[in-house]
């Protein structure tokens, strides 16, 4: 397969209708920014894994194509705009920035992944690799007219929407809740960020001091914890270590527990190295997960009595149509919808027409 093979899978499945994304994308060959082994996936509309952690958690990857297009399509980058990017990790993406704006700065944390982006991307004139923690921005080159992240964060930096242009746009995966991530749109207007259009999406996490509470926490068996407040997950181990109480698990859309999500505090997900997840929910005596078609319950039944209540109360949440602010002072909670306090801003989602 080639570029043009790739830009035709993505506009034959809808995600793709930007002409100058389009034309990126077939001009920039994407098994250039992949390691060898993983050449001959390149044009397949998948996640590639690129590093992982000493506990073989996945932390960096070649993003989902369709998701790089329809994030690139959020952006809506001009000719002549000068962009910020979060995350370079491979470099793919800033060379498609590359070809469409007229500066980029790509800010990764890792030395080796900043040094092979930087190589990949040695013979692009107009776009720059630096190594550094990507929640400072790169204030030296504000404002910028676009800031993207390929990185999911559950907080938003106050240097990110400083050092953003008025009227310019901010497009980040937003994590929410353990089940919520969505690609959002920003418009900075003054001091606040009111969301454009929102997609689903799931990326890896913001690594370094500001990277928030959330984690991925080894449980054994080659098993992982997912967790909005990583702080939890001791006892969560050991009621996972006890034997479940198992029954046939209900018919659960995956729109119907996102609603349930952003609505219980407490939602978590088992997940291995294949990147499969079993949703639930918990508390300090209970955990229920949902594997297939079995439900199972650790420890006393009041989280399966929670997503019991849950399924027969919610419906389906449509993505598309949530409204998403997030403010950096004080700011009037919405009268329906949902809050979330993080430690830089206040993000508020409700549901629109």
């Amino acid at each position: 397969m080639a570029p043009r093979d790739l830009v035709r899978l993505l506009t034959e499945k809808g995600v793709l209708g930007d002409g100058r994304v389009a034309e990126a994308m077939t001009a920039v060959p994407r098994e250039l920014f992949v390691p060898e082994s993983l050449r001959a996936e390149a044009y397949d509309d998948k996640v590639l894994i690129t590093k992982r952690d000493g506990a073989g958690v996945a932390i960096s990857s070649a993003s989902q194509p369709a998701v790089v297009a329809i994030m690139l399509e959020q952006l809506r980058v001009e000719p002549g705009h000068s962009v910020l990017e979060i995350g370079a990790g491979t470099g793919y993406n800033a060379a498609l920035l590359g070809r469409l704006a007229a500066r980029v700065i790509t800010v990764e944390i890792d030395d080796d992944l900043a040094a092979a982006a930087r190589e990949r991307l040695s013979g692009v004139a107009n776009v720059e690799v630096r190594t550094g923690d990507g929640w400072a921005g790169a204030p030296d080159h504000a404002p910028y007219d676009r800031i993207e992240l390929t990185i999911g964060t559950s907080d938003i930096s106050r240097a990110w929407r400083d050092q953003l242009a008025d009227g310019g746009l901010l497009v980040l995966p937003l994590w929410l809740r353990v089940g919520v991530q969505l690609s959002v749109a920003f418009r900075r207007d003054g001091d606040v960020l009111r969301g454009e259009s929102v997609y689903d999406c799931g990326f890896q996490r913001l690594r370094g001091p500001h990277s928030g509470p959330e984690g991925f926490v080894a449980v054994g068996g080659g098993e992982f914890l997912i967790l909005d407040d990583a702080a939890h997950a001791a006892p969560l181990r050991e009621l996972l270590r006890r034997t479940p109480r198992e029954e046939r698990a209900p018919v659960i859309e995956p729109a119907v527990f996102a609603r349930i999500a952003l609505t219980e505090p407490r939602t978590l997900a088992l997940s291995d190295l294949s990147g499969g997840l079993r949703p639930g929910l918990y508390d300090t005596r209970s955990v229920v997960v949902i594997d297939g078609e079995r439900m199972l319950t650790y420890g006393s039944p009041s989280a399966r009595d929670r997503l019991i209540y849950g399924l027969g109360a919610a419906r389906p949440l449509d993505r598309s149509r949530l409204r998403v602010t997030a403010a950096f002072g004080d700011s009037p909670a919405p009268s329906q919808g949902w809050r979330f306090v993080r430690r830089s801003c206040v993000i508020d989602v409700t549901e629109g027409p």
